[in-house]
Formats: structure tokens, C-alpha cells, sequence
């Protein structure tokens, strides 16, 4: 078989969402170009979520054989994961009728995120169609791994659950690397002959290096406040949430030689992250370097190129990341990267070549890196001219490859409505269940 149509269900956000605002970040960049790129191999999408706002439409256009589906499920409101997880069967209920409505047929179900595969589970054992999921995340590794928090805080039970379950229920796992694939399977039971590694990817049309002082005056012009002459200057993208380590970096930063005169750019966020804004503006207030930290806010994914390009330094430092498409973006760009020794960063970034890893909530180790790149730019330069050659692998024309055959390996050898009674008991009496 080559080629078919897919149903993907994202029950949080969508693939439409800004990416770097709540609950909006390389997810939603993966269903879209990887969407995109399985198209031309053949396979058509609809990438059915929840309706958040009323004045949506039903369906809108993402290219040539992917569109989004919009359905109605819980309120016409952007909800949490958890809350979503209480509609797993309306979801699916939806994406069902929907379906039938349209005259849609499908030849499989993929789920992207925990409570998409509560739904997913549900509606291929309906529609007797063999069912991929995606994690992205995973909740237990948040919960040993994330950045210290109150018992209040910690990803719960629920969430695990479902995790566990979609491990043990879906035809085919995919992990972005091969740490995930051991966790998946050592901790949530999941068979491993069902696991594959396909990781991430970057757009390499738009992700490349070049035009370095181009992008830095396109850049000052367009967002004055994102001048990379003011001094050097450290990057850091992605959604305002503890686990992403803005925390550690402005920690690191104000342990910089003030002689440096370094600039730090903070470019994500929307007005829903006003709290941890305002917490990430004190910890820079307490360090005396609010004068040289620029919160921007979510920057549009055509402009990133320009962002990458024009910093000299791109900082990752997230306490869990199970891909890391925003080193490898920046990488491709040619700019180095220092990032935490965590989950897909150990297999994107090679320490010492293409940039720094350090261990996680070290900010001295942190800094002491930052400021070697800084000091030197002929190593800066060198790390950055590796680093966009070391992740042409990562290219969504090959991802999408990938993906394709596990497909059709997945439609060939797949018996469709295998029981999981071990994974329902988990869910006994939850609201997801």
C-alpha cells in the first residue's frame, strides 16, 4: 500500500496554535509540517481538535491533503489536558460522527499527546482501524525530572494512567528517541516490538544558515527591541512554563561577567503566561539584569529564522524535552546551542561540537558555558558551522519517509481490536475512562 488517509486527533491544542504561547510549542509545529510532508508521500490527513471558540469554522485548510477539523466537546474554550481527559468519549463520539458525516474514511488513527490517546483507543476500536500514538511528553518523566515542585503540582495519577494505558492499547508507539523507547517500555509496560524511533524535525527550506547580518537588520527593523548590536546576544524560545527553565537561565545569567555587556531575549509567551512572566521578571530583578532581558513574547514561526540567525548563542534549558525542536531549528541556523543533558537534547546536540551540554539545574555550570561562548566567537563559529550540518538527518522529508513506512508496516501486519483489560483496570472509575 502506499499511501492512505489518516484521522489524527491533538484533543488540546492545535496545529494552527501559535507556537510558544500555553500549550502551544513544537507539538503543534510537528502535526502541521509533518501533516504536510506525509501528504505529498500520499497520506491525507484531517487533524480533528476541539473547538475553542465559538466563531471558529468547522474545518480549515492546513495545505494540499490536510485539513483541521473542529469539534464540539466540552466548552467552546481552550481547556487544560486534565479537563480534556474528561471527554475522551465525546471526543471520540464526535470525531465518529463527524466523520460520517462527511463521508470520511480512514485506514488508521494517530493520537498526539496522552489524552488524544484516550480518544484515539476508543475511537479506532470502533471504527476497527489500527491506532499510532505519539507521546511527546511523558508524565512520569516530568514528575522525576521537572524542576522541584509541590506534591499539588506534580503531573497525577490520572495523567500516568492514561500513559500507561495508550501504551499498552496502541498498535504502534512512536518515541523521538531511543531513552524514550526504554522508558515507554521499562515503566508503562508497552511492548517493545511495538515502539518505533522516528525523531522530530526542521524545515530546512527555512532553517539554515546565511544571512547573519541580513537577519539581524531585518530583525532590528521589524522588532526594535531585538537588536543583536546592543551586545552579544542569548536566545531562548519556548512557551513560559517552569519545566522550559527560563528560571535556571536568567539564574545563569546574572552570574555573567558584567563586562560582557550580554543581552538575554526571552521570545515566547502570550497574556495567559502573566504570572510566570511576572515571577521570571522578579528572578531577573533579583539578579540585576532587568535592564538587559528582553521578554518579547511568542515570535511567528516565519520569523524564528531571523531570531536563530540573529543571536549568537541559543540557550535550552529545559529540566525534560523529549525532542528539542528548538535546538535543532537554531542549530540549523548555525547558531550553537548550550542546553541541559536531557532527553532528545543528548541526542541532538553533541557536546563539545556542535554546542554545550550541561547538566540540569546547574546554573554555574550554565554560566561558565555561556560565557566561553561569548568570549570566544571563533569557537562560537566553528560549533555553529557543525551544528547546521549535523542535523540535516532531521529534515522533514525524511521524518515524514519514516513515518510512511511504519505506516504501512503498521496496516500490514496490525490485528485491529486487540484487548488491553490490564490497561482499563487502570482507569477504573476516572472521569478519562
Amino acid at each position: 500500500m502506499s499511501g492512505g488517509r489518516v484521522a489524527v486527533i491533538s484533543a488540546h491544542t492545535s496545529p494552527l496554535d501559535l507556537p510558544g504561547t500555553t500549550k502551544a510549542g513544537g507539538m503543534n509545529v510537528y502535526l502541521a509540517e509533518l501533516s504536510r510532508q506525509m501528504a505529498e508521500l500520499g497520506w491525507e490527513a484531517d487533524i480533528y481538535t476541539r473547538r475553542t471558540d465559538p466563531a471558529q469554522p468547522d474545518a480549515a485548510p492546513l495545505g494540499d491533503g490536510v485539513q483541521v477539523v473542529r469539534v464540539d466537546v466540552g466548552p467552546p474554550a481552550p481547556l487544560p489536558p486534565m479537563e480534556v481527559a474528561a471527554h475522551v468519549d465525546e471526543l471520540a463520539s464526535a470525531i465518529e460522527r463527524t466523520a460520517a458525516d462527511r463521508g470520511r474514511r480512514y485506514d488508521l488513527v494517530h493520537s498526539h499527546y496522552w489524552a488524544a490517546a484516550l480518544a484515539g483507543i476508543k475511537l479506532a476500536r470502533r471504527l476497527q482501524l489500527p491506532h499510532a500514538a505519539t507521546f511527546h511528553t511523558l508524565g512520569e518523566i516530568k514528575n522525576r525530572h521537572g524542576p522541584p515542585r509541590p506534591p499539588e503540582q506534580m503531573e497525577p495519577p490520572l495523567r500516568i494512567a492514561g500513559e500507561r494505558r495508550a501504551a499498552v492499547c496502541a498498535d504502534l508507539l512512536i518515541c523521538a528517541t531511543g531513552e524514550e523507547r526504554d522508558f515507554v517500555a521499562g515503566f508503562y509496560g508497552a511492548d517493545a516490538d511495538r515502539i518505533r524511533i522516528i525523531a522530530g524535525g526542521f524545515d530546512a527550506a527555512r532553517f539554515h544558515p546565511g544571512g547573519r547580518a541580513d537577519s539581524r537588520a531585518r530583525l532590528a527593523l521589524a522588532e526594535p527591541e531585538l537588536d543583536a548590536a546592543r551586545g552579544p546576544t542569548i536566545l531562548f524560545v519556548g512557551r513560559l512554563d517552569p519545566m522550559k527553565g527560563a528560571d535556571l537561565l536568567l539564574e545563569a545569567f546574572g552570574m555573567l561577567p558584567p563586562a560582557l555587556d550580554a543581552r538575554l531575549w526571552v521570545v515566547g509567551g502570550d497574556e495567559r503566561d502573566a504570572d510566570e512572566r511576572a515571577r521570571l521578571r522578579a528572578i531577573a530583578r533579583a539578579a540585576g539584569v532587568s535592564d538587559r532581558v528582553v521578554f518579547h513574547g511568542a515570535a511567528l514561526h516565519e520569523t524564528l529564522p531571523d531570531v536563530y540567525r540573529a543571536a549568537d548563542i541559543c540557550a535550552v534549558p529545559s529540566t525534560t524535552e523529549s525532542f528539542g525542536m528548538v535546538a535543532v531549528e537554531a542549530m540549523a541556523c548555525g547558531t550553537p546551542v548550550a542546553a541541559t543533558d536531557v532527553g532528545g537534547l543528548r541526542t541532538t546536540v553533541r557536546d563539545g561540537e556542535t554546542g554545550f551540554l550541561v547538566s540540569p539545574r546547574r546554573a554555574e555550570a550554565f554560566a561558565a558555558r555561556l560565557e566561553r561562548l561569548i568570549v570566544e566567537p571563533a569557537l562560537r563559529e566553528q560549533m555553529g558551522q557543525a551544528a547546521a550540518s549535523s542535523v540535516l538527518g532531521y529534515a522533514w522529508p525524511r521524518v515524514a519517509r519514516a513515518m510512511a513506512d511504519e505506516y504501512e508496516a503498521l496496516l500490514d501486519r496490525a490485528p485491529v481490536g486487540a484487548p488491553c483489560p490490564e490497561a482499563e483496570a487502570l482507569l477504573a472509575g476516572a472521569p478519562a475512562s
